[in-house]
């Protein structure tokens, strides 16, 4: 009883604005989607993690407050963007210790100079796409990938590394969701003789079919590059794929000149990590490309088995003829997606992804 006349006294304690704040906030954490954008867009300056008291020793102006674009972050600060000036910013306390989650390169802040010249971060504004996957350390957490951006270029190597369809369609899922625009570009087409692209290329040929753009090109030889920086110029791009498919090598060759570090492939032909975090470039013809890590598996984030399927545009039309509202695709009778692949209209490389992805959501929903 005493625990709870002292629950009770505490909260009374607190200014009326103040328990309304705190009660406005928990039905927004309830209601929202836990992105970035949620927990610090709609929060008045004064409570805002990084605002402090006027007049506290390097307290940041809220009317000197600018908006900046993130293109890096690092443990606890971050590196944005204001009208072509790099500026470091020191990141609120909350922010910091839950960034993986809450910033990622694209995001938009706003940003305010204190009084001892240092720039602080005040709040995170709403995001247009988010491309994320599951943390690797902790599934149940959102790494964001990248933020705000229009296109993600799926790279992929038809050899060396080899190419992988199993992640390719795990990318167009996570993009699908994003709310960007998926593009494949197969690097490395140097590699492959000409008297072999044909077939090289042909396990690409479904993703065209259903409307990816799918751009062959060679960083090192610069073949289909300026095909790929037309079609991506003035648009917010983040270069995405295995370790080792060449992406930090296609952004020098987009930018005209080395602004990225360069690996090779390891000798089992396995790609190697060499960017280590996302970085934002700025590039001419008012492209802006997003370089990200490379990696080997990709997790999916809040994908439930149930609504699988409508993330497939090949397969969700046929959904809709089942015999069974809650049909899974892979066993029941009368299912309009199983008849689709026998008789021609969906192609069985299609319907494998489809459920290979679902038995691996039943198995681990975090997969």
């Amino acid at each position: 009883m005493k625990k709870k006349r002292f629950v009770k006294r505490s909260a009374r304690s607190l200014p009326g604005q103040e328990r309304q704040r705190l009660r406005r906030r928990a039905q927004e954490l309830l209601a929202g989607d836990g992105t970035a954008g949620d927990l610090f867009a709609d929060r008045p300056a004064a409570a805002t993690p990084a605002a402090r008291p006027r007049g506290a020793p390097g307290a940041a102006a809220e009317e000197d407050a600018r908006e900046a674009v993130v293109v890096a972050v690092a443990s606890g600060r971050c590196q944005v963007d204001d009208g072509g000036r790099r500026i470091d910013c020191v990141l609120p306390s909350r922010l910091a210790r839950e960034q993986r989650s809450r910033l990622a390169a694209g995001d938009r802040v706003r940003y305010a100079r204190r009084r001892d010249g240092s720039a602080r971060v005040l709040e995170v504004l709403p995001r247009t796409t988010v491309l994320s996957r599951p943390d690797p350390h902790n599934p149940r957490r959102r790494r964001v990938i990248a933020a705000n951006v229009e296109v993600v270029v799926h790279v992929v190597s038809l050899r060396q590394p080899p190419l992988r369809p199993g992640l390719i369609d795990r990318f167009l899922l996570a993009i699908e969701s994003s709310g960007a625009e998926p593009l494949l570009c197969a690097n490395k087409i140097d590699l492959v003789p000409a008297g072999e692209r044909t077939a090289a290329l042909a396990p690409l040929a479904p993703y065209r079919r259903l409307g990816v753009p799918v751009l062959p090109c060679s960083a090192r030889t610069g073949e289909g590059v300026e095909a790929l920086r037309a079609r991506l110029a003035g648009r917010s791009v983040a270069l995405v794929g295995h370790s080792g498919v060449g992406k930090s090598s296609l952004l020098n060759a987009l930018a005209g000149g080395e602004i990225a570090v360069t690996g090779s492939v390891g000798g089992r032909g396995k790609g190697r990590h060499v960017t280590t975090r996302a970085d934002l470039h700025r590039l001419p013809g008012d492209l802006r490309v997003i370089d990200t890590p490379g990696i080997r598996e990709l997790g999916l984030w809040r994908i439930e088995p149930r609504r699988l399927a409508r993330l497939f545009p090949d397969l969700d039309p046929l959904a809709r003829e089942c015999r069974f509202n809650d049909c899974s695709h892979l066993h029941e009778p009368g299912c309009g997606v199983r008849a689709g692949v026998a008789d021609g209209r969906l192609e069985a490389a299609r319907y494998d992804a489809y459920a290979r992805i679902y038995r691996s959501l039943i198995e681990d929903p975090q997969a």
